[in-house]
């Protein structure tokens, strides 16, 4: 039995994350007896075996890690020291269990249930004294067990066992709870072994502030292996004005708060109506006030508002069914002020207006600034919160996207008239102030570790509320596993140019990132978004950066062209000689690297107009390359395919000619067809090469020159991409990863990029209207946590096995995103 009384205090500890003390009534023989002034009673098993119910709640508390934690903690473990009699009772009927706040915060028990012969033996106890005592003709027992005093009495056959002499006598003298509310929760059915009620005449709208809520509020809490669960109901019945009674005649709402809360956010609160002059007058009466202003007007086009609370301040969340009409409403408050991440921001000039309208849901928050996220309007104290939440949504990192959201939800209603959640493990006020300063660190350990969210739920009906509340545990690894998160963000001084690249570092084995903005300054930057260098060049780079590894002892470089130069530069910054090799004529196509037989003996190509010209490491051009120029403009970079022990360099022209070249530049293949070439690259299919051409067309070289042709239905925005084992195909917002469909959402879609990271491909898509990154596995997947927030085509690199992979991406016009996939 002390098994039980550990679980209930604890699971009272739980649900006082929102709710507090206060009084009671009376409804049959063993409630009559209800100490006046009781903060918490336990109705414990009504069923025909009660001793067979206390034997599972000890089960559920060994098996339940977040009890077993609190019970470790006081006031708790000095109460449970009090409760030494509970072990030697053996109640035949059901029993409550009464918890008291005394004087001096002095926690007392009192334990009632019907007198029968073998409730309390003590034959078989040892070390005990027992004395009985007369007071005003009131005879009680004290009983002494193993040092822990407990006094009892029987009156009008029920047994009363309490851990304070007075609180027994003033029960003995008719001080016990008489409240009509009370007797009328305490009659509803049970539908469990176990029913908490509530003294619950306040709730705790933030740390700080707690309100007159509810008069009682009656529970049937279930005890899961991993957590909490609690359904129940709420009365707002008093004399005394109670917040719960706002809600009287609204429909209580969908909540979809969840979708706009960070997940590093420490709480929110949502309310919903479905009447706002109704519901803002509710609240004036409750306020006492008489003045009849209201601000319908502007949210009369709400039905749900809520409050964020984050470690780097609030922000208030109002969610429209007509966003245009509250955008017209909002007008005469805000005026554009600046942009984050495709996201307008404007000052807003009303910032007691929440308060002032909604308070006490709303107290502290004093916002200057909003912004719209679809159909909320989001309103912050400052410009760092409002990019936070916007980089969360951006990024898919809010409470909803969660698996252990998902777990709770499933749990309670769609629609409510008030949600509370508590996140991160943060013990609000209303709980830590119940522990003694050596314990509130041990409790939020507690909840950090195990029980990222705790839910409380009312939805009113009538002249009740129902209640539902609930915490689970979550596993760390599922927390952790298949996620992203967003490494930094760096904004550099003006508008970039061009994708981000991974560039290795063999100091640190991991990454750095290069960029080039538009005055065509080259930056390097750290995966912890520090800028180590930046080099001015004579003008954008064309194409893409190729690292390289030119002296062959693991120290990379970076080599690419300008329209008039031939860089490469190293890791530090600086230039390697003979470096750059300045050209007269324009540069056309982006420089090409061949490392034919994977021995860094680079060759690199320089594309003028019809000409080409072959270097090597040092800066020298490469005698027996015959091929110098073409009939017609060359078109496509030059790429080097090895088929088989062939080596092929492809060279397409204006004119339609496809050259298959070998490696000193004579004609390998004669290709008698000529192609209407697109942007897409010459690919390599099996033992062919691949031409995409304009008119969307498949055509298929062999190795002896056969041109097979096919002829594509498919979009203007096609793209045919192959990587290894790896074929990727898009054709608007279709995408083909290996023959497996993924339909995309409608949009506008940069072309596939695959990588190979960690033995695995990848597949990252960009989509530009909503400025959307997806990345997919070879199944066709979409990898947990995207899309994110990115504006260019993205990169995919291992950094080590242990830091998982990480992607790079353009943010806003000077912005660069690093994300960590785990």
């Amino acid at each position: 039995m002390i098994g039980l009384f550990k679980k209930v205090v604890v699971i009272f500890c739980t649900l006082l994350l929102w709710s507090c003390d206060d009084s009671i009534s009376k409804s049959g023989s063993i409630v009559d007896f209800v100490p006046e002034g009781v903060s918490v009673i336990f109705k414990i098993s009504d069923t025909p075996n009660p001793l067979a119910g206390f034997n599972s709640f000890k089960t559920d508390l060994k098996n339940n890690n977040l009890l077993s934690a609190f019970q470790k903690t006081t006031p708790y473990a000095s109460l449970l020291k009090k409760a030494t009699i509970l072990q030697h009772l053996t109640p035949s009927s059901s029993s409550l269990l009464c918890i008291n706040t005394l004087r001096d915060s002095i926690t007392a028990f009192t334990f009632i249930s019907k007198a029968t012969p073998n409730i309390f033996l003590t034959d078989s106890i040892a070390n005990k004294t027992i004395e009985t005592l007369t007071f005003n003709n009131k005879t009680v027992k004290r009983i002494t067990l193993d040092s822990q005093i407990a006094f009892t009495a029987i009156k009008d056959s029920v047994f009363i066992a309490s851990s304070s002499q007075q609180l027994l006598l003033d029960i003995l003298d008719g001080k016990t709870e008489k409240n009509k509310n009370f007797e009328k929760i305490y009659s509803i059915k049970n539908t469990s072994d176990f029913t908490t009620i509530l003294k619950g005449n306040t709730i705790a709208m933030s740390d700080s502030t707690s309100v007159n809520f509810a008069a009682w509020t009656g529970l049937d809490v279930t005890v899961l292996p991993d957590g909490l669960f609690a359904t129940g109901v709420a009365l707002a019945r008093d004399t005394i004005p109670q917040l719960l009674s706002v809600f009287e005649g609204q429909i209580p709402q969908q909540n979809d708060i969840a979708n706009i809360i960070p997940t590093s956010a420490l709480g929110a609160l949502s309310f919903t109506f479905n009447d706002a002059e109704s519901f803002q007058n509710k609240l004036k009466t409750f306020r006492k006030e008489t003045n009849k202003k209201l601000t319908s007007g502007i949210f009369g086009s709400i039905n749900e508002i809520g409050e964020i609370k984050l470690s780097t301040g609030n922000a208030i969340v109002i969610k429209s069914i007509d966003p245009s009409l509250t955008q017209e409403a909002l007008a005469r408050f805000v005026s554009e002020k600046d942009a984050f991440r495709e996201v307008t921001i404007s000052s807003f000039n009303a910032p007691e207006l929440f308060i002032e309208t909604f308070s006490p849901f709303i107290r502290n928050t004093h916002p200057v600034l909003v912004f719209q996220l679809d159909t909320f309007f989001i309103f912050t104290e400052t410009g760092d919160l409002a990019q936070q939440i916007i980089t969360a949504y951006k990024n898919n990192d809010c409470l909803n996207k969660t698996s252990y959201f998902e777990t709770h939800q499933a749990q309670l209603s769609n629609a409510s008239s008030l949600l509370l959640f508590k996140m991160q493990g943060i013990v609000p006020t209303t709980v830590s102030g119940f522990f003694n300063a050596n314990t509130t660190r041990r409790s939020n350990e507690i909840f950090n570790k195990k029980h990222p969210l705790a839910v409380l739920q009312y939805s009113y009906d009538r002249d009740f509320a129902h209640v539902n509340f609930i915490s689970k545990e979550v596993l760390e690894k599922k927390q952790s596993s298949g996620s992203i998160s967003e490494e930094f963000s760096l904004k550099l001084p003006n508008t970039l140019l061009g994708d981000p690249q991974f560039f290795s570092n063999y100091k640190t084995e991991e990454k750095d990132i290069v960029i080039q903005d538009i005055t065509n300054t080259l930056y390097l930057i750290t995966s912890n978004g520090k800028i180590v260098w930046k080099v001015k060049l004579d003008g954008p780079i064309l194409g893409k950066l190729n690292e390289i590894d030119m002296f062959r002892n693991g120290k990379k470089q970076i080599a690419f062209t300008t329209r008039n130069s031939f860089y490469v530069i190293d890791r530090t910054g600086k230039t390697v000689a003979p470096f750059p090799i300045k050209f007269k004529d324009p540069i056309t196509q982006p420089l090409s690297v061949f490392d034919y037989d994977n021995n860094r003996k680079y060759r690199f190509i320089i594309t003028q107009g019809k000409e080409i010209y072959m270097y090597n490491t040092e800066g020298k051009t490469v005698k027996g390359f015959n091929f110098k120029k073409a009939k017609s403009v060359i078109v496509l970079p030059p790429q080097h395919i090895r088929i088989g022990n062939n080596d092929y360099i492809t060279i397409a022209e204006e004119n339609g000619k496809l050259n298959l070249l070998s490696r000193v530049g004579k004609s390998r293949i004669e290709v008698s067809k000529n192609f209407k070439f697109s942007k897409n690259p010459i690919e390599k299919e099996g033992e062919s090469f691949v031409v995409i051409t304009e008119d969307k067309k498949k055509e298929t070289i062999s190795g002896n020159g056969k041109v097979t042709s096919k002829v594509l239905s498919v979009s203007g925005n096609y793209s045919f991409s192959v990587k290894g084992n790896t074929k990727v195909t898009l054709d608007d917002n279709l995408l083909r990863i290996n023959g497996k469909l993924v339909e995309l959402p409608f949009g506008v879609y940069k072309q596939p990029e695959l990588f190979f990271a960690n033995k695995t491909s990848y597949i990252s898509i960009t989509e530009t209207q909503e400025s959307k990154v997806y990345v997919y596995d070879t199944a066709g997947s979409l990898l947990s946590g995207f899309p994110v927030f990115g504006t260019s085509s993205a990169a995919i690199a291992a950094f080590t096995k242990k830091e998982g992979l990480h992607i790079v991406v353009r943010g806003d016009d000077k912005e660069v995103l690093l994300y960590k996939m785990y």
